[in-house]
C-alpha cells in the first residue's frame, strides 16, 4: 500500500510537471510595457517579437488578435525567429505571413540562429515577398504620430567581431538627427555598452530567453553569452539615459523547458513624460 502511494504520488508530480511546462512553453502572455520619453510630444506603439525558434505550439491567430487590438504603430522583430537546425521553413513562414495581414510596417533583424541555418537565404527571399523590411547594419527613418523616429537594426555579430560591428554602427550613426526618437534593434544584449555612442533612446534586444528558467526573487538562472544569473535577461534596463528593453521570447532553444517565464511577446507604449 505504502509502495503504491509512493508511485502515485510520483506519476502526480510528472503529470503536474508536464502540464506547468506545456503552458509556459506553448500558452503565450502578453506583456505590456511603458517608456517615457521628453523627447516626444505625442505617444506611439510598438509590438516587439523576438526568439520564436519556430514555436508550432504557439496559436497564430490568438497572436494576431492580440496584436489586432494593441493597433501597433510598427511591428520589430528582433531575431532567432527561426532555429538554427530547421530543414522546413513551414512554421516561421506561416507566422510571417499571418503578421503581414495585419498591414503594419514590419522591420526584422536577424539572430544567431538565423546565421547558423542554412535556409536562411531562401527564407530572406520569402520575407521580403511579403514586404517585411529587413534591417542588417542598416538604418531607416519614418514619421508616426507627427514623431520622427530612427530605426537602426544590426544584424549579430560574435563576440570576436565586436570591432566590425562597432565600425558598422558607427558609420551607420555618424549623421543620425538627435532630435528624431532612435531605436535600436540588436538580437543580443551581450556586451552592449560596447557600441554604444550616446545617441540611442531606445534599444530592443532579445536572445537572453530571460533565462528560460527563473527563479522567484532571483530570476534568471543561466542566459548565453552571459553565464549564470546574468546581468541582462528580461525587462526593462537604464545605461545612463538610454532604456534597453529585453523581451524573453515566443520560443525556446536547447530544450522546450521553461518555469516562472511563460513564452511571451510585447506591446511596448513610448510616451511623453510628464
Amino acid at each position: 500500500m505504502k509502495l503504491l502511494k509512493i508511485i502515485s504520488t510520483i506519476i502526480a508530480i510528472i503529470v503536474f510537471l508536464y502540464l506547468y511546462n506545456y503552458n509556459q512553453i506553448s500558452k503565450f502572455r502578453v506583456r505590456d510595457v511603458r517608456i517615457d520619453s521628453n523627447k516626444i510630444k505625442s505617444n506611439f506603439r510598438i509590438t516587439q517579437i523576438s526568439d520564436f525558434h519556430s514555436n508550432n505550439l504557439i496559436d497564430l491567430e490568438k497572436l494576431v488578435a492580440n496584436i489586432k487590438k494593441f493597433d501597433p504603430n510598427f511591428i520589430v522583430l528582433t531575431g532567432d525567429i527561426i532555429d538554427h537546425d530547421d530543414t522546413e521553413l513551414d512554421t516561421v513562414v506561416k507566422l510571417f505571413e499571418a503578421l503581414s495581414k495585419l498591414d503594419k510596417d514590419i522591420y526584422f533583424v536577424q539572430g544567431n540562429h538565423e546565421i547558423r541555418n542554412k535556409s536562411y537565404n531562401e527564407l530572406k527571399v520569402k520575407i521580403e515577398k511579403l514586404k517585411i523590411i529587413i534591417l542588417e547594419d542598416k538604418a531607416t527613418t519614418f514619421v508616426v504620430n507627427d514623431e520622427k523616429i530612427n530605426l537602426i537594426g544590426l544584424k549579430f555579430y560574435s563576440k570576436a567581431r565586436v570591432q566590425e560591428e562597432i565600425s558598422y554602427y558607427q558609420e551607420m550613426t555618424k549623421d543620425l538627427n538627435l532630435e528624431y526618437y532612435n531605436i535600436l534593434l540588436r538580437h543580443s544584449p551581450n556586451n552592449i555598452e560596447n557600441i554604444l555612442n550616446g545617441k540611442e533612446d531606445l534599444i530592443l534586444s532579445g536572445h537572453a530567453h530571460g533565462g528560460q528558467i527563473r527563479l522567484p526573487l532571483i530570476g534568471a538562472i543561466v542566459a548565453p553569452g552571459q553565464d549564470f544569473f546574468p546581468k541582462y535577461d528580461k525587462g526593462i534596463f537604464k545605461i545612463e539615459d538610454i532604456s534597453l528593453y529585453i523581451d524573453s521570447g515566443l520560443g525556446n532553444s536547447v530544450l522546450p523547458i521553461r518555469a516562472f517565464n511563460p513564452v511571451q511577446f510585447s506591446n511596448i507604449t513610448i510616451q511623453t513624460r510628464k
